[in-house]
């Protein structure tokens, strides 16, 4: 997105790093903001990092390539918002697995996306879709984290037609 969610937690936890994951047209938008509201602290873009990886950031901007360059169990909290909703069943599995890879143990892991929605490709109206629907309920969860959270989010049924499912849970350490 535009970073507002990385702004909101970077200025309310001092001291936090962040890593942004999107898509490469998205970073651009990211850095305008960020670096405008916080113009002291150290933001990386993909471009400048090495392949040993960023040693030294406040906030780390990568693009769906590099998220190799994240260590395993280094991440304290995983965030993702509205993003799995966008994405064929394929890679919605291949980012839970990498969830399961770089979250640290007792680790915990947000996320909020529309309880069903068809996932849409630039032939949409031209072709018919033959992906299944992502179903919120249907993620690979880790069976073996601590759900503290899973309900609709009732704000979202108060202000948009479609339902947001949200889900917290935490890693067993």
């Amino acid at each position: 997105g535009n970073g507002n969610l990385t702004s909101i937690l970077f200025k309310n936890f001092p001291g936090i790093s962040l890593i942004l994951v999107d898509l490469p047209e998205m970073i651009p938008v990211s850095f305008s903001y960020l670096s405008s509201v916080f113009p002291d602290a150290k933001i990386i873009l993909p471009n400048e990092i090495s392949k040993n990886g960023p040693k030294d950031y406040d906030i780390l901007l990568l693009t769906t390539d590099q998220i190799k360059l994240i260590q395993d169990r280094s991440i304290d909290l995983v965030i993702n918002c509205h993003s799995f909703q966008e994405m064929p069943n394929t890679q919605i599995t291949n980012y839970f697995k990498l969830i399961e890879r770089v979250i640290k143990k007792g680790g915990h892991f947000f996320t909020a996306n529309r309880i069903e929605k068809i996932p849409v490709s630039d032939i949409a109206f031209t072709k018919e879709q033959s992906d299944l629907p992502n179903r919120f309920h249907l993620y690979p969860w880790n069976k073996n984290a601590k759900v503290l959270v899973n309900e609709v989010s009732r704000f979202s049924r108060l202000v948009q037609l479609d339902g947001i499912g949200i889900r917290l849970e935490i890693t067993k350490p």
